[in-house]
């Protein structure tokens, strides 16, 4: 059994654990209430920005974006984290790339830290780099879509892919893979036609569609933060728990090693005495 001083100073250094734990919990649960609020805020714009390139799409406005380019590779714009301590969330997102990009190998574009070490350990190339910051912002949705979008107009990418963790509660979240570009299955069979387009139907359509991108990455952003902040408060909050049990643990072994140090002091006293006589 351990010395009394040893399992008190393991006790010490658990506590400070669980301190650091439970901090990290509460931090990651008041950011993960304003992540919720900009994400819900942010589909109602996407899905209105959907809609009016669906509406174009169904009066045939001619572009690139609606048709893949043949010779263009694919283009994966992957939402990681830049921490970790946050349970499975970067090996999953890991995963669901690793699975698209081995069947089909392209351009990378990579959010966070975490997610762009691993891929240089796997020797993976990794062509746009962005951190994932503490907050996700809408310029940081505006440089990744600027990035992808001369590509794709270039013909050098035949599609463009969203990777990023969905968050649908705290519990839980699921991968979703989704294509930016091209936009072919947004066309629509039948067109309104009490509609007027200023200045004309191309030049709102390609206005739309850098909106379009960039409000969807945006999506991904605060979705992606939004899951990772839950992740980590649910993986903070186990290790809350399981410091509080070998802390548990601890005190018993304390006590028993405690006791058996008294029983064995009274022992030494009572041989002592019995020698005297």
């Amino acid at each position: 059994m351990r010395s009394m001083l040893e399992i008190r100073r393991r006790i010490r250094g658990v506590e400070s654990t669980q301190q650091v734990t439970r901090a990290m919990k509460m931090i990651a649960q008041s950011r993960l209430r304003k992540a919720q609020e900009q994400a819900l805020t942010n589909r109602a714009f996407t899905q209105a920005v959907w809609d009016a390139i669906e509406e174009i799409g169904s009066h045939q406005v001619s572009s690139w974006y609606w048709q893949p380019s043949e010779d263009g590779k694919p283009c994966y714009v992957v939402i990681g984290a830049d921490k970790g301590l946050s349970g499975p969330y970067n090996s999953n997102i890991l995963r669901s790339f690793l699975d698209s990009h081995q069947s089909s190998p392209g351009i990378n574009v990579i959010v966070g830290r975490r997610l762009e070490s691993q891929l240089r350990f796997r020797r993976i190339s990794v062509d746009y780099y962005e951190e994932s910051g503490d907050m996700p912002t809408l310029e940081q949705a505006v440089r990744l879509a600027d990035f992808v979008l001369p590509l794709y107009e270039r013909g050098e990418v035949s599609a463009v892919t969203l990777i990023y963790t969905k968050f649908i509660n705290v519990l839980k979240r699921e991968i979703k893979t989704v294509k930016l570009l091209p936009l072919d299955e947004l066309r629509q069979g039948k067109a309104r036609q009490d509609l007027l387009w200023e200045p004309s139907e191309e030049a709102v359509f390609a206005s739309l569609v850098h909106h379009y991108v960039t409000s969807l990455i945006y999506n991904g952003l605060l979705e992606g933060k939004a899951s990772e902040l839950a992740a980590r408060m649910v993986a903070m909050d186990a290790a809350t728990e399981n410091a509080e049990e070998m802390i548990k643990e601890l005190t018993q072994q304390y006590n028993q090693a405690r006791q058996a140090s008294i029983t064995q002091e009274i022992s030494e006293i009572v041989g002592g005495a019995e020698a005297l006589r």
